[in-house]
């Protein structure tokens, strides 16, 4: 029977890691990516300090792997620890599944199913911090697993180092804590004692992991190249902390209705397991016909968990409920971008893009329950027909077939590595950069605009004489301080107050040309209405 075949409960997640791996490692970016990914690189590459809320951990994780994989290019080695941190956070929860339930072929299935959701694969294939920070949400649930399953002859050893994890996140990033509910029911059948010296070292030991974050103020004071919002001092540190400079939403007003933003959620759900056959945002029968289908696998093996390991399915569907509702309520996003068309006014407020990645973990664990459910779902089929043998092997094949088939649906849509497309950020900012007169200033709008700049010349070294200023960042007065500091391009009266974007622009052209540095638009910055003497 296919529930006999020799792979061990510890092989488990090992096995699926370096499937994994070598998939995402064949559909790996081949360069940096358009949004974030230039700035972390750069990042990475200066030791310095991305925008708010800073991702210390990210960082300082980023360079001691760029530096123990030297021969790479640069921008693939910080894409290829996306790919090793997804690839083992997958793992970990394989391996966890196999444990809950002794069925380590299903749990493996579950595993690479889980791993070849879309936003998941496109995560582990380009430098972005939610790789990382879903590593760290399965090591949280994975300590908090240790601790509350009865193996581990004293779980508080356990305990201490899940509240070590969870801090360390926090200095990684707010995504991963979405795992501590799950965590919580994990660890409760320990039922520690909680005496006084208990509870200090466990907040001794969550504040030792939360201390990353002090690399921020030591390593702004050095002013690195890439030091966004400059947390040199406590006060700036705590603002990086809590991103105040994008001045969070809230809960309340939302800035879509709610019941767009939990379709928003749907949107993205089709996406997940089919997308190579249609990548265009509609559904489509093809597509969304596959996603029923995976609907219907997790269901049945969220129902075969469930009756397996209470415990630990109750942990899941926890997990779920807050990797989805609540990263909904919490974030309350605008309607991305394609979606609510007929339905939101033209000119409606949305997002600047897709944001199904913020959703990766709640798919995560749609793909282990319809991984499961495919396996388990093959070997009772085979039993009702009373098949054995051969033909019953020839079942369970099928099921682990199905519960990888998208590995195949979704690789059209989701490589990087052979997309033609694939280099457009590193030419785009070379054919930007190139021809800016030597010494000029060259004004951008936007991230797209700006971060694939600062990877070609914090990374690359290419064009470093001249001034990129990023026009929607003046609004912060630690960039003003930056351009007057760094470059002359302000004098100190135009960092505070604020101004306003059109005399500040002006006090930077009319110093620039004082300076006699030439002054160059990027072409989305030439679309835009400038005062007359930042006419190029």
């Amino acid at each position: 029977m296919i529930s006999q075949l020799p792979i061990r409960t510890r092989t488990v997640g090992w096995s699926a890691f370096t499937v994994l791996l070598v998939i995402y490692s064949a559909t790996l970016a081949p360069s940096v990516t358009w949004w974030d990914s230039g700035e972390l690189i750069a990042a990475v590459h200066s030791l310095g300090i991305p925008h708010p809320p800073g991702t210390a951990l990210y960082v300082i994780v980023g360079k001691v792997w760029a530096m123990l994989t030297w021969p790479l290019d640069y921008a693939i080695r910080v894409n290829l620890l996306s790919a090793v941190a997804t690839a083992a956070a997958v793992g970990i929860l394989g391996s966890m599944l196999a444990r809950w339930t002794r069925d380590n072929v299903a749990a493996f299935a579950a595993a690479i199913c889980a791993g070849a959701a879309s936003s998941v694969w496109r995560n582990a294939t380009e430098a972005e911090v939610y790789a990382l920070a879903l590593l760290g949400a399965a090591l949280i649930l994975w300590t908090a697993d240790r601790a509350g399953s009865g193996d581990a002859r004293s779980p508080w050893p356990w305990i201490l180092l899940c509240a070590y994890v969870v801090g360390l996140s926090y200095s990684l990033h707010l995504a991963a804590l979405v795992a501590a509910p799950a965590a919580v029911l994990l660890l409760a059948p320990a039922r520690p004692r909680l005496t006084g010296w208990r509870i200090a070292q466990l907040a001794l030991v969550g504040v030792l992991g939360v201390s990353a974050v002090l690399f921020l103020l030591v390593r702004a004071r050095h002013d690195p190249s890439i030091n966004q919002a400059n947390p040199a001092t406590w006060a700036a540190m705590m603002d990086v902390l809590g991103r105040e400079q994008y001045a969070d939403p809230g809960f309340w007003p939302r800035q879509a209705p709610l019941y767009l933003q939990l379709g928003n959620w749907f949107e993205y759900a089709d996406w997940q397991f089919a997308l190579g056959l249609n990548p265009a945002p509609p559904p489509t029968l093809a597509r969304t016909s596959v996603t029923i289908v995976f609907v219907a696998l997790a269901l049945y093996g969220s129902l075969a968990h469930r009756a397996l390991e209470r415990r630990s399915w109750r942990a899941l569907a926890v997990l779920f409920a807050t990797a989805s509702l609540g990263v909904i309520l919490y974030l309350n996003l605008k309607a991305g971008p394609s979606f609510g068309a007929g339905v939101l006014p033209d000119g409606a407020p949305r997002e600047a893009r897709e944001r199904d990645y913020f959703f990766a973990t709640s798919f995560l664990v749609w793909g282990l329950w319809a991984g499961f459910g495919a396996v388990r779902l093959a070997r009772v089929a085979a039993r009702r027909l009373a098949v054995g043998g051969p033909a019953a092997a020839a079942f369970g094949a099928a099921g682990i077939a199905l519960a990888a088939a998208p590995v195949a649906l979704n690789w059209s849509a989701v490589d990087r590595r052979t997309d033609g497309r694939a280099r457009e950020p590193v030419e785009s900012a070379r054919a930007i950069l190139g021809p800016v007169p030597r010494g000029g200033v060259l004004l951008v709008a936007g991230d797209n605009d700006t971060y694939p700049l600062w990877y070609a010349q914090r990374v690359e070294g290419f064009r470093t004489d001249v001034i990129v200023v990023t026009m929607p960042l003046l609004a912060a007065e630690w960039y003003r301080a930056e351009l007057m500091r760094r470059h002359g391009l302000l004098d100190r009266a135009a960092v505070s107050p604020w101004r306003g974007l059109p005399a500040t622009l002006d006090g930077v052209c009319r110093r620039a040309r004082a300076a006699g540095r030439p002054l160059t638009r990027s072409p989305n910055a030439a679309r835009l209405k400038l005062p007359p003497t930042c006419e190029t």
